[in-house]
């Protein structure tokens, strides 16, 4: 069954704010009751997703035109994969999700590289239940093969899981304490968080992270940097369509990822010398151990290994990112870097 959706925000999904058109998920069903039903047995089942890519977007087209957007794979298939939950799988509204890893892999650039001609993005995607009860999967195991204009260039891969609703906010509680006894006394929201007087947030170039609008940049100067690790601070503008969290909610996903991109890119540029404008995220691995609230202040500490060459001669930089709120280390993740000039 061929499907053209766009998820509206609900209790149980992040806010899909920001993708520009509707995704065509076509359905792939291995069991009569697929057909007959619109609905999936609880085993691992086969979709097809496409979609544009963006030609003009506040953030998944804003920098210097080089490549696409990594960061826009990873939303559309994150809204494939909660409207499938849901659609597909029979998991109740009411419950949940919560990314526990999450990974992405540039496997061929060349079709990564922006022309200035419309491109079209195509995802197979397996997804396979995982701990049911009942009929209905309390996690999901997602894996994809990515494309770019018919020619195979990348790979995206998710575990996630959907809690009930007491335990989510049990969660949530705790973590939140555990934070709280970690970080300042006077707690102030992540997008007014400074790194020295906590009056006016200091600023990133935004070409120095690979953007060119101030808005889309969501790390800050380092707040120390011992031993060669960088410590910055994380903070979203404002009602940014992408990178804010609706209120009262946890730290969106999508700034993991970009945040991710952004810390790498000033190690490396500072320490190795890339250049942002042509570096591209090739590999991103990430294990997610707890919520992170967004009116607390969130660091990321970075580490940028020696530049290896690929099999073409260019330079990468693997760099280790981890994401705190106090001492509670929320996410660690892992993320390679090429430059491709």
């Amino acid at each position: 069954m061929d499907i053209t959706f766009t998820s509206q925000p609900a209790p149980s999904a992040p806010d899909t704010r920001g993708l520009v058109a509707p995704l065509h998920l076509l359905h792939r069903p291995v069991t009569p009751e697929g057909f007959l039903l619109d609905a999936a047995a609880p085993v691992e089942q086969h979709f097809a997703l496409s979609a544009e890519l963006p030609q003009e977007h506040g953030t998944f087209t804003d920098g210097p035109g080089t490549f696409h957007d990594l960061l826009y794979i990873a939303e559309t298939l994150r809204q494939a994969t909660h409207f499938v939950a849901h659609q597909y799988f029979r998991v109740p509204a009411e419950r949940p999700a919560v990314f526990v890893s999450s990974g992405l892999d540039v496997l061929d650039p060349a079709p990564w590289r922006r022309t200035g001609r419309p491109a079209h993005l195509t995802l197979d995607l397996t997804v396979t239940p995982v701990d049911v009860v009942n009929g209905v999967p309390r996690g999901l195991d997602c894996r994809s093969d990515v494309a770019i204009d018919g020619v195979p260039c990348g790979s995206a891969s998710a575990r996630l899981q959907f809690l009930m609703p007491g335990v989510y906010r049990s969660h949530r509680e705790v973590g939140r304490q555990e934070s709280l006894r970690s970080t300042a006394p006077v707690v102030r929201p992540l997008a007014s968080m400074t790194v020295v007087t906590q009056e006016e947030p200091a600023a990133v170039a935004p070409e120095s992270v690979g953007r060119e609008d101030p808005r889309n940049v969501i790390v800050g100067p380092p707040l120390r940097a011992p031993y060669g690790e960088f410590v910055l601070p994380v903070a979203a503008d404002p009602g940014h369509e992408v990178f804010t969290a609706v209120p009262g909610d946890h730290v969106p996903g999508p700034v993991f990822l970009e945040a991710s991109r952004q810390a790498s890119l000033l190690a490396a540029a500072e320490l190795h010398g890339l250049r942002p404008a042509h570096a591209l995220l090739t590999r991103w691995r990430a294990s997610f151990r707890g919520f992170g609230d967004a009116d607390l202040p969130l660091t990321c500490t970075v580490v940028a290994e020696e530049p290896v060459r690929d099999d073409a001669g260019r330079p990468t930089v693997r760099t280790r990112l981890a994401f705190s709120q106090g001492s509670r280390v929320l996410c660690t993740a892992s993320a390679v870097l090429l430059q491709d000039c």
